[in-house]
């Protein structure tokens, strides 16, 4: 068997060792039928990244990360293996509390996604180009005369290739949420943005192993803005809706509706 084939074997029986291992609590996912090479890996990979991050498991999240920097040894310019690991910076970024922890995971999450993009420009790239970019000002005003014009300009090319994307308009929204009115953003634009995201999200059916997540998360924030238009109704009922698509979903079951009930 030549070197190649025999790598690209051992790592995919190792990724699989490693997915069951991971999922063996969970609901198994359909089959990922014809994939095979580097499209099955980067499968392996999105499916464990995706559920570490649901559930809040840091060491899943680092293990997914592992796993997609193996696959990237035997493929080493995979645009989905590159946008995968650096999906996995950026949710590890995102579980940080202190900024100067995340931010060079942030900085090597947009350069994996650079590269991804490069050779492969899929619209959640460059939506999560931006989004990162965002996160990377901080409470900086200098950061954000730095990165606030490569973050439009970001978020404008995800738009161009995907403006009913799903996981477009809910970054965008949850970037809207954040952002001054005066700066393009504001809590009603926000709000229309997460309501088309979900509109998108019931029709949206993305081939393997392309990105699917969002929907669980979408609903989540919608819970947010619910909740802090007064609408406890509302909130609890978009945060059951998250659970019923991620049952295991961390932040939904053990931070924000707990917090939700604590405010009544």
């Amino acid at each position: 068997m030549p070197f190649r084939a025999a790598a690209v074997l051992a790592l995919t029986l190792a990724t699989a060792g490693t997915l069951h291992a991971q999922t063996a609590a969970t609901k198994p996912e359909a089959p990922a039928g014809a994939l095979a090479g580097a499209a099955r890996l980067a499968d392996s990979v999105r499916t464990v990244a995706d559920r570490a991050y649901l559930a809040g498991d840091t060491t899943g999240l680092a293990q997914a990360y592992k796993l997609a920097q193996r696959a990237l040894t035997v493929f080493p310019d995979e645009p989905l293996l590159l946008h995968y690991q650096g999906y996995i910076r950026y949710r590890q970024a995102q579980r940080l509390s202190d900024f100067d922890t995340a931010l060079p995971l942030y900085e090597e999450a947009v350069s994996l996604f650079e590269r991804s993009a490069a050779i492969r420009p899929l619209p959640e790239t460059h939506a999560l180009i931006a989004s990162a970019t965002g996160s990377m000002i901080g409470d900086s005003m200098l950061r954000g005369v730095r990165f606030g014009m490569k973050a439009n300009a970001a978020e404008d090319r995800a738009v161009e290739l995907g403006a009913n994307n799903p996981r477009v308009l809910l970054l965008r929204a949850v970037s809207a949420w954040y952002k001054p009115s005066a700066f393009g953003g504001g809590e009603d634009k926000a709000r229309d943005l997460l309501q088309q995201s979900l509109r998108a999200f019931a029709a949206d059916a993305p081939q393997r192993p392309l990105p699917a997540w969002g929907q669980a998360e979408a609903y989540a924030w919608l819970g947010q803005m619910e909740g802090k238009a007064g609408k406890r109704d509302a909130a609890r009922a978009a945060y059951d809706k998250a659970l019923n698509l991620a049952p295991d979903y961390a932040w939904v079951k053990y931070v924000l509706k707990p917090s939700l009930e604590r405010t009544r």
